[in-house]
């Protein structure tokens, strides 16, 4: 249940942003993922185009606007696929 009340959250704060976060993907992985009833945090990965955007979205998402504290990572699409950053942390895509 705190995975799709999150989720929806989360849509909302990327709609927000409107331009700013075009062309970026928003992952959720660890307990909120799973879905898991005892979660602590949202953790949150977003990839995005460029060092710039990255810089733009952190000084616009405001980490207590949610049910849960946030941990927000922000990696380059580059910087993701040399890792395999969703693989290693079995996140899922939630934006687009």
């Amino acid at each position: 249940m705190i995975r799709d009340r999150t989720i929806r959250s989360l849509r909302e704060i990327a709609w927000s942003l409107g331009a700013k976060a075009e062309g970026t993907q928003w992952h959720l992985f660890g307990s909120v993922e799973r879905d898991e009833a005892g979660a602590a945090d949202i953790d949150l990965l977003i990839l995005c185009k460029s060092d710039e955007q990255a810089d733009a979205l952190r000084r616009e998402i405001d980490p207590d606007a949610l049910e849960l504290p946030i941990h927000l990572a922000f990696m380059t699409f580059d910087e993701a696929a040399a890792i395999d950053v969703t693989a290693v942390q079995q996140s899922r895509a939630i934006i687009p």
